[in-house]
């Protein structure tokens, strides 16, 4: 017996959920994480931050492979029911083949500071121009996902998942943008709005597929009057 699509988003969404919640949790009770290396720093303070805890950012690198495995997983199977249940499929298609790219992306991402994080622990800093290229492969990183989920708000059914649609469409795409252009005071709060917002998202997910077993019947389906769309 297979695996529903249904069942695959819902899984896939909860345990992509717990992993949010734990490398937050990592975050909170040690100070580290990976926000930090996604800004600019001179070299001296990148391998400061580097190596403030190494276990913990290791741990925490760990933690978002997982992720990536199951967000895309979760991508995967909710735009296959999309396209199935009579969204747009140009706007699913391009959604969903961005969200793709942003676990390429983040797994590039998670491999730098990997191999940044060796090299520190050898005395050997890292460069200004890799600091550059690592933040500006975050920022196409988190800009490419805000589109994707825009458009993913877009192709959702709002009768269906509206809440997750609105969310999609009028909250992570100005919080995540605002996070690169405030001052950093007021981008760490920003930060953890977007933390939020995929906890939120996810569970919302799981919620929409709570209720199927096994065959998925009725799932998404567009019907005249629910087109999917950024009205209310």
């Amino acid at each position: 017996m297979y695996l529903s699509l249904e069942n695959i988003v819902r899984v896939s969404a909860l345990a992509a959920c717990a992993l949010v919640v734990a490398m937050v949790s990592i975050f909170l009770s040690t100070g580290v994480g990976q926000d930090p290396l996604q800004f600019v720093h001179p070299p001296v303070e990148y391998a400061r931050i580097l190596l403030a805890n190494p276990a913990a950012l290791r741990a925490t690198i760990a933690l978002d492979n997982f992720f990536i495995v199951f967000y895309s997983t979760v991508f995967i199977a909710l735009g296959a029911l999309l396209w199935r249940g009579g969204a747009e499929k140009p706007v699913v298609a391009l959604a969903i083949g961005l969200l793709l790219v942003l676990g390429l992306l983040d797994m590039i991402e998670n491999f730098h500071f990997m191999v940044m994080l060796a090299n520190a622990e050898q005395g050997v800093l890292p460069s200004t121009s890799e600091i550059s290229f690592q933040v500006w492969e975050s920022l196409l990183k988190f800009h490419g996902s805000y589109l994707g989920l825009f458009l993913l708000g877009l192709a959702l059914p709002r009768d269906r998942s509206r809440a997750l649609a609105n969310l999609s469409i009028f909250v992570q795409l100005p919080v995540g943008v605002l996070i690169y252009v405030v001052p950093r005071a007021l981008a760490v709060p920003l930060v953890f709005a977007r933390f939020t917002y995929f906890v939120v998202a996810l569970l919302l997910l799981a919620k929409m597929f709570g209720a199927q077993r096994g065959g998925g019947s009725g799932a998404l389906v567009s019907h005249p009057d629910t087109t999917p769309g950024v009205a209310g």
